[in-house]
């Protein structure tokens, strides 16, 4: 079973990933909508979110973790309660 595990989505990035609890807000329609999250991995180039409920989520939304400036993320795969979001420039558009 650990290797199933291991195969699944959150495992398969290919930078190192940061183990953390850090609580978050997803953002967007122009910010009208907020979705409280947590933070629990975290890498240069994206994240897992956990959530409290299975959430409806769009497919590009604003991340605010903190302190820390707000990210443009967009959703690569989500299952039940957790979700994995990759880090995208604010200006990439296409």
């Amino acid at each position: 079973m650990t290797d199933e595990h291991d195969q699944s989505p959150e495992n398969r990035r290919g930078h190192v990933r940061r183990l953390v609890i850090m609580g978050a807000t997803i953002l967007y329609n122009d910010r009208k909508i907020t979705i409280p999250c947590r933070v629990r991995d975290i890498s240069e180039t994206g994240a897992r979110l956990e959530f409290d409920t299975q959430q409806l989520l769009p497919h590009r939304f604003e991340l605010k973790i903190r302190d820390l400036p707000i990210l443009q993320c967009e959703l690569r795969w989500a299952k039940g309660t957790r979700a994995g979001v990759h880090f995208v420039e604010e200006d990439s558009e296409g």
